[in-house]
């Protein structure tokens, strides 16, 4: 099954290679990728579509990679619409508050 996940991400160096390699270690198939900037400078928003029996342990263990700001679950609807959304939002890596709206 396809499950798409929504990451905000600090704009360093290597963060994109480091969210990828997560997939590509554990073998999950990534069917989308799309990098692009938010309103908020120095913040970029990663949105993956991976095909993944177990999408809840991968959502673990992408918020545990150090630039990862938030990672959120996105549902589709039986219309298609991306809107039903699964998870807490404002989970950090190193555990700061430095939550960022989206």
């Amino acid at each position: 099954m396809t499950h798409t996940l929504v990451a905000l991400v600090r704009d360093r160096p290597a963060a994109l290679n480091r969210a990828v390699s997560l997939f590509r270690r554990r073998g999950f198939n990534i069917e989308q990728l799309v990098v692009s900037r938010t309103e908020q400078p120095g913040v970029n928003r990663i949105t993956v579509d991976v095909d993944a029996e177990n999408v809840d342990q991968l959502v673990e263990q992408f918020r545990r990679l150090i630039d990862v700001l938030t990672v959120r679950k996105v549902t589709k609807d039986s219309t298609g619409d991306r809107s039903a959304i699964a998870g807490p939002q404002n989970w950090q890596a190193d555990g700061a508050n430095d939550y960022v709206e989206d």
